[in-house]
């Protein structure tokens, strides 16, 4: 066993019942709460990618009665980002966000798990003690979903665009989106010939390389757009597997978003294009179905935005929707040329994502020429606007 791995299996062994009670007890507001038992699974993550989740789990007794209980630990590692605050990956900022207390109340229908507990430990590792939360609609959203979200997104980015002032703190990300897509230049000339080979040509087909590698040398042209439109507080993983359904005590909408570890300042409209492509690629709606799901999750966006009062003009969101496309033509490209180069990492992309490689990267040819439409639109956008 890996010597890391075999530190963490006996750091969660050692976790006992002076540990879990009063976690359990903020879960399930009682102090009288006694923890049982429990046992714990990991959900996904690891070692190797430098953030893991588990599930804790087990009953506890309030009084005579049996009640049970559950609670989820995701331990962030250094190795999973930067140790520097300011830096795009910066590995504790989702910690920082909860300590900060700010997730505690989110504007509009978004909210955040409610965190138990972050911990330091003397290895460098972040421990975040969160509520588990249940999807109230099931794996599969109604397409009507995905304009409540994003209608519930709008009041968010809105409201620091009418009322809340930006946050200030230093563990906000800053130029995420260029930050993002320059980590690919290093590999995009290695790339040019790799997309000649049988499985390159599969991600990349021919027809589309010229374009692809011209609108790169063009990158910046989208990116200082973005960086002119108004600013706003950002996500920038909003996608169907980041989200859960559920109605709160009052019986309101509201959509519970998790993993905050990218989120910073950055332009309106700009979260909207993982919420519709994201979840169109990795998980949720289909292909067939993008350009519903983009009407639909575009209107209610405006409808959310108009919520907290915001009253701009709606090509600027526009512009930042479709020229966000550029994270999505360039998405970590020096993972997907390993995958082109090394046949052996195919079996773990297709576990982790759940589709056989072929259809993977079939998937991505095609939603390419969308996204190529969606920087044609951008490019009429910022003719328009000036």
């Amino acid at each position: 066993m890996d010597e890391n791995l075999e530190k963490q299996t006996a750091q969660l062994a050692a976790i006992d019942q002076a540990t879990l009670t009063p976690l359990v007890q903020s879960a399930l507001g009682s102090k009288a709460v006694e923890v049982v038992n429990w046992e714990f699974e990991q959900l996904h993550g690891g070692i190797a990618v430098g953030t893991a989740v588990f599930r804790f789990s087990g009953q506890g007794r309030d009084q005579h009665q049996t009640i049970p209980w559950s609670l989820i630990l995701k331990i962030l590692r250094p190795e999973g980002g930067n140790p520097d605050v300011s830096a795009w990956d910066y590995f504790k900022r989702e910690a920082d966000a909860y300590q900060s207390g700010w997730l505690d109340d989110l504007p509009g229908g978004l909210a955040a798990p409610r965190c138990f507990g972050v911990l330091d430990h003397p290895d460098g590792t972040c421990w975040i003690w969160l509520e588990e939360v249940a999807e109230e609609i099931g794996p599969q959203w109604p397409l009507e979903q995905y304009g409540l979200v994003a209608r519930h997104l709008g009041q968010f980015n809105g409201a620091y665009l009418v009322d809340r002032p930006l946050p200030g703190w230093s563990w906000l990300s800053s130029s995420w989106l260029r930050y993002y897509i320059e980590q690919s230049a290093p590999v995009m000339e290695p790339l040019r010939h790799a997309v000649t080979s049988p499985w390159g040509r599969r991600w990349l087909p021919e027809e589309d390389s010229d374009r692809y590698f011209h609108l790169w040398a063009e990158r910046e042209l989208y990116l200082d757009a973005l960086d002119r439109l108004p600013q706003t507080i950002c996500h920038f993983d909003i996608f169907r597997r980041n989200l859960f359904a559920r109605r709160t005590a009052d019986g309101d909408d509201q959509t519970v978003v998790i993993d905050w570890a990218f989120v910073g300042r950055g332009p309106i409209g700009a979260d909207l294009n993982p919420l519709v492509w994201m979840s169109i690629a990795i998980a949720g709606a289909g292909l067939d179905e993008a350009r519903e799901v983009e009407e639909i999750a575009f209107e209610g966006y405006l409808e959310g935005l108009g919520d907290v009062g915001w009253q701009g003009d709606p090509q600027q969101v526009r512009l930042g929707y479709t020229a966000a496309g550029t994270r999505y033509l360039y998405p970590e490209v020096g993972r997907w040329l390993a995958h082109i180069l090394d046949e052996s990492l195919h079996a773990g992309m297709e576990q982790s994502i759940g589709a056989p490689i072929g259809q993977i990267f079939d998937t991505v040819a095609l939603t390419r020429h969308s996204l190529f439409g969606q920087l044609d639109e951008a490019r009429d956008l910022m003719r328009i606007l000036g």
